[in-house]
């Protein structure tokens, strides 16, 4: 996982995309999310393109590296980890009360 986020970090350095065009982009891409899911669950008016599973976590993964490339154009990898922690707490105590 350290190498991938590595291979993350220097590919978000060499994005020609600014921090505005990147948000669009995650938008866009928590649209296709949301599409995904609605055609794997047979949602009335989303079945017709026959998405699967598969397609639901790759929109998933689209997403996560448009976060993480947003993410490192703005901060490095000790932020990563300390916010991640700080999320993760905070989300934890959210759901277990």
């Amino acid at each position: 996982m350290e190498h991938l986020l590595k291979e993350i970090k220097m590919l978000s350095q060499k994005e020609p995309k600014t921090l505005e065009q990147m948000a669009l982009k995650l938008s866009e891409e928590a649209g296709e999310t949301a599409q995904a899911v609605l055609s794997y669950q047979k949602a009335s008016g989303s079945n017709y393109k026959q998405l699967g599973i598969e397609d639901v976590k790759e929109e998933c993964i689209d997403a996560l590296l448009v976060s993480l490339a947003m993410f490192y154009k703005m901060s490095d990898d000790e932020d990563l980890y300390d916010l991640i922690k700080k999320k993760v707490t905070k989300w934890d105590s959210k759901i277990s009360n």
